[in-house]
Parts: C-alpha cells; sequence; structure tokens
C-alpha cells in the first residue's frame, strides 16, 4: 500500500478515538440508557461543541454509513492534523485512497459521459443523444431493456419518447416495470456516478448501488453531490451523468449528442454505505450527501487532496 499525508484546515476540527473502543452517547453522561454506538480504536469523528465541563465532546461520526451525533469522552481523542492516506487499488491506473479511521473512498480523474437512463439515450436509427454502439448491437445489448426473444422494448406513445429504446441503469425503481422508463436513473436529470463492475474493487471499498458521492472540479470549483447509479467496466473509472457533467460546469453534448468529456482535474469522494440501495430525487440527495461531506471535512479538505 502507498502512504501520504496532507495537512487539514477545516471548521469542523476532526480527532481520532486513542482507545481500543469509545462509546458514543446522546447526552454528556455515563449510564445504561444514552449509548448509541461503539467507535473503534482509530475511528475518525468531528468536533461539533465542548461540554460545559469540557470533559465531554459533541461530536459527528460516519460509521458504517451512517451518521451518528453524539457526545464522547474527550480525554479519549486525539487531534488530527495529517492524515495518513493508503491506496486501496488502482483501476485503469487511477489510485482509489482512503484516510486510516474512515469508510470513505477518493480519487481524481476525467469524466467520461454516460447517457444511460435518460428514456432519449437510444434510438433504433441511431438518433438518440447517445450513440447506439453504447447501449450494445442486436443479441447482445446491454444497456437498453430486452423481450424474452431479445429485442429492445420500443416506447409507447404514453411514454415519454414514443419510438426510442428504454435505457437502463444498475440502479432502479422496483415500484415500476422493467419496460417503464421510469424504473431507471435519469441521466439528463439525475447527478450519479458510475463505479467499475470489479469485485475486488467492491470487496475493498465496500461501496454499492445508491450510495451517495461528493464530485468536485478542480479547474472551476464547482461542487455537485451525486448518487452511484450505473455499473461500468471493470477497469475503468471516472465517469458520470449528464446532469452531473452540467452541474461541474461541462455541457456534454455537441449537435445534441454526448461527446464532450471533461479530460482531467475531477476529484470523486464516495461514502460507502450511506445509501439505501434505492434511486432518490435531487433533494434527498443532495441533502443526504451535504451533511456527510460537513463531516468529512468539507470543502476546505477536498482542496486539500
Amino acid at each position: 500500500m502507498l502512504f501520504k499525508f496532507f495537512n487539514l484546515e477545516s471548521s469542523m476540527q476532526q480527532y481520532k478515538v486513542t482507545s481500543d473502543t469509545l462509546n458514543i452517547r446522546s447526552a454528556p453522561i455515563v449510564n445504561d440508557t444514552n449509548l448509541i454506538g461503539v467507535l473503534p480504536k482509530s475511528h475518525i469523528v468531528s468536533k461539533i461543541a465542548n461540554s460545559d465541563d469540557d470533559k465531554w465532546f459533541k461530536v459527528a461520526t460516519i460509521l458504517e454509513g451512517e451518521i451518528l451525533e453524539g457526545f464522547v469522552s474527550q480525554k479519549l481523542l486525539s487531534k488530527i492534523t495529517d492524515f495518513p492516506i493508503n491506496t486501496l487499488i488502482e483501476i485503469g491506473g487511477i489510485s482509489i485512497k482512503q484516510a486510516d479511521g474512515e469508510s470513505a473512498i477518493f480519487y481524481e480523474s476525467g469524466m467520461s459521459i454516460n447517457a444511460d437512463g435518460a428514456p432519449n439515450a437510444y434510438h433504433p436509427a441511431d438518433t438518440g443523444i447517445d450513440f447506439l454502439a453504447n447501449a450494445g448491437n442486436p443479441g447482445n445489448w446491454w444497456a437498453v431493456v430486452v423481450n424474452q426473444n431479445g429485442n429492445p422494448f420500443i416506447q409507447s406513445s404514453t411514454d415519454p419518447y414514443p419510438g426510442y429504446y428504454i435505457s437502463t441503469t444498475a440502479l432502479f425503481d422496483s415500484g415500476f416495470v422493467k419496460h417503464d422508463p421510469r424504473r431507471y436513473v435519469d441521466s439528463t436529470k439525475i447527478p450519479y456516478i458510475v463505479l467499475p463492475g470489479n469485485s475486488e474493487f467492491t470487496k475493498l471499498t465496500g461501496v454499492k448501488l445508491g450510495d451517495f458521492a461528493v464530485v468536485y472540479n478542480t479547474s472551476n470549483e464547482k461542487l455537485a453531490f451525486a448518487i452511484y447509479a450505473d455499473i461500468g467496466p471493470k477497469n475503468q473509472i471516472g465517469e458520470g451523468s449528464i446532469a452531473l457533467s452540467h452541474a461541474l460546469g461541462n455541457d456534454p453534448l455537441i449537435r445534441s449528442r454526448v461527446r464532450r468529456g471533461i479530460p482531467k482535474d475531477i476529484v470523486y469522494v464516495v461514502f460507502p454505505g450511506s445509501g439505501n440501495g434505492q434511486p432518490r430525487t435531487i433533494s434527498e440527495i443532495e441533502a443526504e450527501t451535504k451533511r456527510l461531506f460537513e463531516i468529512w471535512g468539507g470543502i476546505e479538505r477536498i482542496k486539500s487532496l
């Protein structure tokens, strides 16, 4: 594993657990009813406030993808000024990294554009916003819904884009049938990221479909909140939806087709275990991810990566 360090300056100061375990409680007092979690050694918490007697800190932390807020004994914490970072795995030459004591992963790459899930992504005459070859070919379709004979469904007059194929994403809403375009995550509307279909990557990171991510364009300092909604090739990483591309200041469409990605300078921070395995609205993605991002260290920390 490769290690490096970075300095952190953040309005929410991070601390590390120094004992073998540390109880986090709903109130700054020890009793049998207020235990809300147990933090392992070296786990990272973010300080919110001191208690009146300075014996307790009110903290927020991310444990197994869930946000916990409560009180811990301050004497069992050590202030962090440097984070040791290790490389978990390399995908296509991109290092996937993680700080000690945290579950969040991060990496820097460019961003190619994924139109999947958009109801106007693919058309039988190859006039959709994405090229039909990106959905497969007869006998081997991977990004459109097919019937029992392996032929793509065509949207009807009651669907958003009659005559178009129905484009899929790996994350879907099971409340809709498979040939309903609403089942899938619309690339033109929802900021989402794509991660590799790589079993080693999944095992090492613990990330699952529906988890949340922060994406930052270092060249123009635009920040976006996103959801993990589709699976890509096992040896590629650095891909996002049309809506995510727009949020980062890049219009991916040339003559109404996806042609322009972002070549470099995109930082991704993913929070494994943070989602519920379901598609989410933009407001839900923003609300959930914003709080995770604040606890993780916010804009100051992402700029220091």
